[in-house]
């Protein structure tokens, strides 16, 4: 992979750190249908998603759904680096796609050494997690809202669907770490 690969997809990194991150990563090659990682399995990486589309599913009640559409820039799994969990959701290449794969081992000894860019990674990280829990609240919302609206429903019955889509946003995918990235409450209702 090459620093003119990532230049559009991290602004506000320089050409150093972009080496760094190059440096630190490994390209992965996913064809079309092929998982990066299932629900369930323990998390030990992160996945910068390079080229090509990635579907994020979740299995409810033996049904697969797509929560989501994981596009270029877009981090998935990236709770992976900082704590010890299970995948709450599968990813999966919708289109045959490039990815720089992070293992938690590197990026914790990158910060060790504070290097400034993994700094600002696990900065983006954090942020992105506020832009989940955001998300998942607003989808609640809607969800909630629906419920009251519903006839034959108590608002305290909710939708599994739904239920499933607000655990996987408060777990393993992400919106894209760019400035003044994420979606409108309509188009996350348009993802569930």
């Amino acid at each position: 992979m090459k620093n003119s690969d990532l230049q559009g997809l991290l602004p506000g990194y320089s050409n150093d750190e972009i080496d760094q991150i190059v440096a630190a990563g490994r390209t992965r090659r996913f064809p079309a249908g092929s998982f990066l990682y299932r629900e369930g399995d323990p998390g030990s990486s992160c996945f910068l998603v390079i080229s090509g589309t990635l579907a994020v599913v979740k299995s409810v009640d033996g049904e697969e759904h797509v929560l989501a559409m994981l596009r270029p820039g877009t981090l998935a799994g990236q709770t992976a680096l900082v704590a010890s969990t299970t995948r709450s959701a599968s990813v999966r290449a919708r289109t045959a796609a490039v990815t720089l794969e992070f293992r938690r081992g590197t990026f914790q000894r990158l910060l060790r050494e504070t290097r400034p860019f993994a700094l600002r990674l696990q900065e983006q990280i954090a942020v992105a997690g506020i832009r989940q829990l955001r998300a998942a609240t607003d989808h609640l919302a809607l969800v909630l809202a629906d419920s009251v609206r519903s006839s034959g429903h108590r608002p305290a019955m909710l939708d599994r669907q739904a239920l499933a889509f607000i655990s996987a946003c408060t777990g393993e995918w992400d919106v894209p770490i760019g400035p003044g990235a994420g979606s409108s409450p309509s188009a996350r209702r348009r993802m569930a």
